[in-house]
């Protein structure tokens, strides 16, 4: 299971589903938390501030940064956690992805991650970085299950630009408390529900924590979840800290540590201006991406070309097909990008005429 996808009007229960959800995980001691409450509320205080590996509570400019550094770091992680499957031996993987066994083994690094987005919508449509979130994410859904990655995400606004439907489209575990419509109906449990008759839009103003639940391959049936308030939460959460802290896996955000800023404070377009020789009119991502990781490796170290081409989304900046040659002399056709582009978007940003 890698996405949890929770969708309903305010006040019917959201945010209480997502926290039962996350201090279950915290339970876990294995697990490793990332949880953010976009609302700002600090309805999430609890589980993270005792708990969680990473955690912020609301949408300021710092709280996106620290956001996306650690996405980018998890992906990072993600592609790590890709090797170290790939390396096992047949007999202990048989199926090439995370077992019980497997996350278990703390040599491995294979422990469980769950990432917690309350109001994921802050993300998907922030005008800057919305779509290095739906990029990331996208890839962690996409990939995530194999390598023991898994993220709930909650919205009061189930819709196309709220949670992309790129994202929406690999949720294995759907709630849907009371909703106004057929397409927000749809959007959480999948389309033709309400056709047949799943409908969350019949829930009453009273049927708090009550949803239609669907799950892998599982009909859509209502339940109800756990009532759970933030002193009862408080209490949950200070048990599974006691158990972390017995096991000795307390770390980051629960033991007051701070990411480190280096990999948060960067100039992505002033990095390529210097990557990319000013000779050079365009160039392969693959080329660019060890440049990039030799002038700042804290930073780019773990880049894959596919993560530059998220990174320069924002930026408005598209790969082209570059032809270039191989390391054996072959004349190939890839994705690259343009020192011009660079340049323009450097000079737009500082309101400058050139950047060069």
């Amino acid at each position: 299971m890698t996405l949890m996808f929770i969708g309903a009007i305010p006040r019917m229960g959201k945010t209480f589903l997502l926290r039962l959800l996350l201090l279950v995980a915290a339970l876990d001691v294995r697990a490793e938390l990332h949880t953010y409450d976009l609302k700002g509320t600090g309805d999430h205080d609890a589980v993270g501030d005792r708990v969680a590996y990473r955690h912020r509570a609301g949408e300021e400019d710092a709280d996106i940064a620290y956001a996306i550094a650690d996405l980018r770091e998890i992906q990072g992680e993600l592609r790590r956690r890709a090797k170290v499957i790939r390396a096992l031996p047949r007999d202990l993987c048989p199926e090439s992805k995370v077992t019980t066994e497997l996350a278990s083994k703390r040599s491995l690094g294979l422990h469980p991650i769950v990432v917690g987005v309350d109001e994921c919508q802050v993300w998907f449509e922030h005008p800057t970085h919305g779509g290095e979130f739906n990029d990331i994410c996208t890839d962690l859904v996409k990939r995530g299950p194999a390598t023991g990655i898994v993220l709930p995400l909650a919205t009061q606004r189930p819709d196309k630009d709220s949670i992309p439907t790129s994202i929406s489209a690999n949720a294995s575990a759907r709630w849907c408390l009371k909703v106004m419509g057929q397409v927000e109906n749809d959007m959480v449990l999948g389309t033709g529900a309400f056709k047949r008759g799943v409908r969350a839009s019949m829930f009453a103003w009273g049927d708090k924590g009550i949803s239609y639940f669907l799950g892998e391959g599982a009909d859509a049936r209502i339940v109800r979840s756990a009532f759970i308030d933030a002193v009862q939460a408080d209490r949950v959460a200070l048990r599974a800290h006691a158990l972390r802290e017995r096991a000795g896996v307390l770390a980051g955000h629960a033991l007051g540590e701070q990411p480190e800023t280096g990999r948060a404070s960067y100039d992505l377009l002033a990095d390529l201006r210097a990557a990319v020789p000013a000779d050079t009119s365009k160039l392969w991502n693959e080329s660019v991406v060890p440049r990039l990781a030799e002038l700042r490796p804290e930073v780019y170290g773990d880049w894959a070309p596919e993560q530059l081409t998220a990174a320069l989304k924002p930026y408005d900046i598209r790969t082209v097909q570059v032809w270039g040659t191989t390391e054996d002399g072959k004349g190939a056709n890839r994705r690259g990008i343009r020192r011009a582009d660079i340049l323009k978007a450097l000079a737009e940003r500082d309101g400058k005429t050139s950047a060069a």
